[in-house]
């Protein structure tokens, strides 16, 4: 495989999808990254992108291919696999077998649960490649950048688990959760994917709102596992997702039952210590509140907080880019952890 003098080989698999798309544009102006394969799932030759992907027209960029797991193996150092939950597990085995040194970093929810038997209940799916549970890296930096620094297989949080455990972390860590978290959280239709369903057609979602997979969804434990990994206890999450009529972004409003005492300067202090120093973490000043417009098209998360009247609640918002923070960003930030680049390069 040629490799370019200080150029990392790198493939996006479901370059198609949103997720994919938000890759191509970060990757494209990454200066130690050359874009070396680019597949779908369902394609019956190659295509030029710009005619599949109209704003990449004119580009220096390889043509979009089907999916092969031996040219991708032959052709990329990386490859992130931007695909629905269910198929990483049966494509990571045979590119690992074909090539064992690529890095690999799935942005699915293939690799995030750490046993076959959560997985099974949160996707109600059998696991594949479950030696390979244990293996995998979770990708949230702000938490486990050490460990992400070595991986070569890395799981990609998903975008409600970002934004949720970077809100409860520093309470978590410090032991402060005092019983069950309610997580009210609205997402942009992106977060539902590219695939054409009735649903998420314009007419059905425009001018509404709606919950869905309420205390079901499966990124309800990758929340809990998260946070059990910070503290020394998983608290239970009780989780209401809801689907709002605008293209990206996503709100998180966490209500925290406290253990023990806890001052808004305290609760304040908490989130500096944990995040004075992250590039990508921005802490409110004290009674203003997140704005998904204010981080969209951007790794950043923001995040305001208070104390409740009662004295008894913490009341943490984070807001985050589904598809930046919350997949293709943060997908680049673990990239850079990986390999040794600054962590915020090609990132804003």
């Amino acid at each position: 495989m040629e490799r370019t003098v200080m150029q990392l080989n790198v493939g996006i698999v479901g370059v198609t999808g949103y997720t994919g798309q938000e890759l191509l544009r970060r990757l494209r102006s990454h200066p130690e990254v050359r874009l070396s394969y680019l597949a779908a799932r369902r394609l019956a030759r190659p295509e030029p992108v710009g005619r599949l992907l109209p704003a990449f027209a004119k580009q220096a960029l390889p043509k979009i291919e089907r999916f092969d797991p031996a040219a991708a193996a032959r052709q990329c150092d990386l490859l992130f696999l931007a695909l629905p939950h269910g198929l990483s597990m049966e494509i990571v085995p045979a590119l690992r077998k074909r090539q064992p040194e690529i890095h690999l970093i799935d942005l699915g929810g293939d690799f995030r649960l750490r046993s076959a038997a959560g997985f099974r209940k949160a996707y109600g799916l059998t696991h594949r490649a479950a030696p390979l549970l244990g293996k995998a890296v979770y990708g949230l930096p702000e938490w486990f950048r050490e460990v992400i620094q070595g991986a070569e297989l890395l799981a990609n949080p998903g975008c409600y688990p970002t934004a949720t455990a970077l809100a409860l972390a520093p309470l978590a860590r410090a032991e402060k959760i005092g019983g069950p978290v309610v997580v009210d959280a609205k997402s942009g239709v992106s977060g539902a994917g590219r695939s054409v369903k009735p649903e998420l057609s314009f007419c059905e979602v425009n001018e509404g709102m709606r919950p869905y997979k309420v205390d079901r969804h499966q990124h309800q434990p990758e929340m809990e596992q998260t946070l059990g990994r910070i503290g020394r206890q998983s608290p239970r999450i009780l989780f209401a997702p809801h689907l709002i009529p605008v293209n990206r972004g996503l709100i998180a409003s966490c209500y925290v039952p406290l253990k023990g005492k806890l001052t808004q300067s305290g609760l304040r202090a908490l989130f500096e210590a944990a995040y004075d120093k992250e590039p990508f973490v921005r802490l409110l000043p004290e009674g203003s509140w997140p704005d998904t417009a204010a981080v969209n098209q951007t790794n950043f998360c923001d995040i305001g907080l208070a104390i409740a009247q009662t004295g008894k609640q913490a009341i943490v918002i984070s807001a985050i880019d589904n598809l930046g923070k919350g997949a293709a960003g943060q997908a680049v930030q673990n990239m850079n952890l990986m390999f040794g680049f600054p962590e915020t390069m090609a990132l804003t």
